[in-house]
């Protein structure tokens, strides 16, 4: 090729790089560099993105535009409330997040996440791709809000956005979440400006406060996590979501609308019950709360906005008394589910006695297998021959045996080793139950439930891909089968079971890669094992308590501090000293503020 054309041509590639937006330049077409929007993303009426200059600085409609974000964040009081931030740029870049191993506690990190800066427009949301991240990666663990294309259709009545707005910047940080694989302090910034702007009794700040409780949770802002699910519940219940009506009265006589409202407040319940599960506490608003809030749909059905008439909990509560073989949908099961283990578990005594074994399998065991009994074939396969997991029929299977795992374990042969005391799952001590006459049958339901587990675990996907809410439900059930294998397995049985033990854990680590609350629950899950299983490297350290084992501390490492647990000391009690793992076992024992309160904020 003649050396002036070539000459000529590199030329032509180095100017168009460094003005180049980020579409432009993935399409590997000429771009004009025009900002905040190029010509050709204005004519294809796209999300333009630019990548921030290497050389340093900013121009000066970006900096105009930045303190702006910065002076909305700092508003707090109501003159700030009718201001519209739409022409705000929300500048998200390496050197203002962090990922999961970066850090051990939520404080704000400084290390790179992403290797590009890029730039939002706040009232844009056309082809953005933190909305689409969010709707391809998160949506469909907790499938509440709108249907992409019918959020994207109600963003364009101007009207909608102000009490959207908020919204959209807090699926924009989840989206960022998966895409980057860290944490933006910017998009956290602007969400939360967002949210003081809102108007306080908007029912859309349920959604978003419910949203970014779970992702602050599993990031270790646990202060804030719960801040945001108490405000979430409160204005839930000030508005009476859980009426029937309220879903009429708020949908505007549109049926895909009408489904969302629905939808949002059974999906509160659900993540409410988790968060009890998971901190093991069981007060809550909601448990009794007289909800006549008719169930999901489809997910099928949802998507394609063809929403059916809808079910009642009254007619999924008699689903037995059917003539015919009557099929609700996967969230109906899902709430069913959830419905269940409360009611199994509140079955058990706050301090469970030898004597309390007959009413474990009486009458919880009649409560889950009631469940589990009713239904219908194509809801006891959690994966369809496409292949695609049911999200919500996998948690909910999950959720009825880690609640049997939970309420069987104390009266079985699969003890409680004292080190299990450092797992962040872990609750208050078990009792010190004498062998019940009927510990084979605790022993094997046990047993049962923990190979319901790990036949969810192996289904055959690309990737681990789940809501991090199953992280104790699943640590729970690795629990017990390491205590199978130090108790009870031996030969091909206990070679088989260490396998299984290595496939729980590496799906908590796949969850880890996102979630740092998770990252640190793998952690204490390795050096459980390391005691229970006589490992070599284990007999080298002391144990250290669950505050002290740290996912920002190095890979692999732990880090030994003084937190909310205590100070660096071993963990020498007696086997009497544990109750459950995940909290789904007399959950009422523990005060929820004290819970809540045990932060792992540093």
């Amino acid at each position: 090729m003649d050396s002036t054309i070539t000459s000529a041509l590199e030329n032509s590639r180095n100017s168009r790089s460094t003005l180049a937006c980020l579409p432009c330049r993935a399409r590997h077409v000429k771009c004009d560099g025009k900002q905040p929007s190029c010509s050709r993303c204005d004519a294809g009426a796209k999300q333009c993105l630019y990548a921030r200059s290497r050389r340093g600085g900013l121009d000066r409609a970006t900096l105009a535009e930045r303190r702006k974000q910065r002076a909305a964040a700092s508003q707090t009081g109501s003159q700030q409330a009718a201001k519209k931030p739409q022409s705000q740029l929300v500048e998200i870049d390496s050197h203002s997040s962090w990922s999961p191993h970066d850090a051990g506690s939520a404080s704000d990190g400084s290390s790179m996440a992403s290797p590009a800066a890029i730039q939002i427009h706040a009232d844009n949301i056309a082809n953005d791709p933190l909305i689409d991240s969010y709707y391809r990666n998160f949506h469909n663990f907790h499938p509440f809000l709108l249907p992409r294309r019918y959020l994207m259709k109600l963003y364009q009545d101007s009207s909608r956005q102000p009490s959207l707005r908020p919204l959209i910047a807090i699926v924009r940080l989840v989206g960022y979440i998966f895409n980057a694989r860290g944490w933006s302090i910017p998009l956290k910034e602007y969400a939360e400006a967002c949210l003081l702007q809102a108007q306080p009794r908007d029912p859309v700040l349920v959604q978003c406060r419910l949203i970014y409780s779970v992702v602050l949770f599993w990031y270790d802002y646990k202060s804030d996590a719960k801040s945001q699910i108490d405000a979430a519940i409160h204005l839930a219940t000030d508005l009476q979501m859980f009426r029937q009506e309220f879903a009429a009265e708020q949908g505007a006589s549109d049926p895909v609308v009408m489904e969302c409202w629905r939808r949002t407040w059974w999906i509160l319940y659900t993540v409410d019950a988790y968060y009890a599960g998971t901190l093991g506490i069981m007060t809550s608003e909601l448990l009794d709360v007289d909800a006549t809030v008719d169930l999901p749909c489809e997910e099928s059905e949802y998507e394609s906005g063809d929403i059916p008439k809808s079910r009642t909990l009254q007619e999924f509560d008699c689903r037995e008394f059917a003539s015919d073989e009557t099929t609700f949908s996967s969230f109906a099961y899902l709430i069913g589910a959830v419905r269940c283990a409360v009611l199994a578990l509140s079955t058990s005594p706050k301090m469970a006695v030898k004597e309390d074994s007959m009413q474990v399998i009486q009458a919880a065991d009649s409560i889950l297998d009631g469940w589990l009994l009713l239904l219908p074939k194509d809801r006891k396969q959690v994966m369809a021959k496409t292949g695609e997991v049911d999200e919500l029929m996998f948690q909910a299977h999950l959720l009825i045996h880690v609640a049997t795992i939970g309420l069987h374990r104390p009266f079985s042969d699969l003890k409680f080793n004292p080190v299990e005391d450092i797992s962040s799952c872990a609750r208050d001590p078990a009792p010190d139950i004498p062998t019940p006459e009927l510990v084979n049958v605790h022993t094997v339901r046990v047993l049962r439930s923990v190979d319901a587990q790990i036949r969810l675990l192996a289904l055959p996907v690309s990737e681990f891909h789940h809501t991090p809410f199953t992280t104790c439900m699943i640590s729970e059930g690795t629990l017990a089968l390491l205590s199978a294998c130090c108790f009870l397995l031996r030969g091909v049985k206990l070679t088989v079971a260490r396998a299984q033990i290595r496939m729980t854990i590496g799906c908590l680590k796949a969850l880890g890669e996102l979630w740092p609350r998770t990252a640190r629950n793998v952690r204490e899950i390795q050096t459980i094992a390391h005691h229970v299983l006589g490992l070599e490297s284990a007999r080298n350290h002391r144990t250290p308590s669950s505050s002290q084992v740290r996912s920002g501390e190095g890979q692999g490492t732990l880090g030994l501090d003084t937190g909310a647990w205590g100070d660096n000391v071993d963990i020498v009690p007696s086997l009497s000293s544990f109750e459950d793992l995940c909290g789904w076992y007399n959950l009422d024992n523990l005060d929820t503020d004290y819970s809540w309160e045990m932060s792992n904020e540093s």
